[in-house]
């Protein structure tokens, strides 16, 4: 089974999200594609939205996605920081004899030998980006070579850019702007029901 990982805060989860993974979907031939938000993240500070209620969301996005996403709750349950060697470990009891394509943002690709057991987490997974904020093609690809050095598998996507960030949502919501069009209709509803990011 080929199974894409997105991991994430999602606060919130939006359109590019479902864009990118429909396009990683295609491009890897992927059989299930997991979104899964964390508990707490280790590279940010803890979400004002708590976590079952960012899951939500992501559930919410899972259900408009067509069939395409399937949402996770195994770091919102589990307690400690999400750490993605721990959730690529688990994934692989879940579902073994699989490869996973773990998919995440250009920002994040450049710091993987940085990552929480690096030397156990470039054997779980091949990590897939695209560029984005500034970080070129040309880069991810250098920093894709450095990483194959090391024994760890990079996929560059020489892609547009994906033009929504969750922290453009939030700062719209707070200045009483419409985010209907950069988030599934269910999560445009919950954002407003339950008074997020005012």
């Amino acid at each position: 089974m080929r199974i894409g990982f997105f991991g994430g805060t999602f606060n919130p989860p939006h359109n590019g999200h479902l864009n990118l993974a429909r396009r990683w979907s295609e491009r890897l031939a992927l059989d299930k594609f997991l979104i899964i938000p964390t508990g707490t993240p280790p590279h940010k500070e803890a979400s004002d939205v708590p976590g079952e209620m960012r899951l939500e969301m992501c559930r919410i996005a899972a259900a408009e996605s067509g069939g395409l996403l399937e949402a996770s709750d195994f770091e919102v349950r589990r307690s400690g920081k999400s750490y993605s060697v721990i959730t690529l470990s688990a994934l692989h009891e879940i579902y073994p004899d699989s490869d996973i394509f773990m998919v995440m943002g250009a920002d994040m690709f450049v710091t993987l030998e940085t990552w929480y057991d690096f030397d156990r987490l470039k054997t779980l997974a091949t990590f897939c980006t695209m560029p984005r904020d500034g970080v070129s093609a040309a880069e991810l690809n250098e920093y894709r070579r450095r990483l194959a050095r090391v024994g760890c598998t990079g996929i560059v996507a020489d892609e547009p850019e994906m033009n929504i960030s969750s922290s453009a949502i939030r700062e719209r919501v707070k200045n009483g702007l419409s985010v209907a069009d950069m988030v599934p209709s269910g999560i445009e509803r919950y954002i407003r029901e339950h008074g997020f990011y005012r």
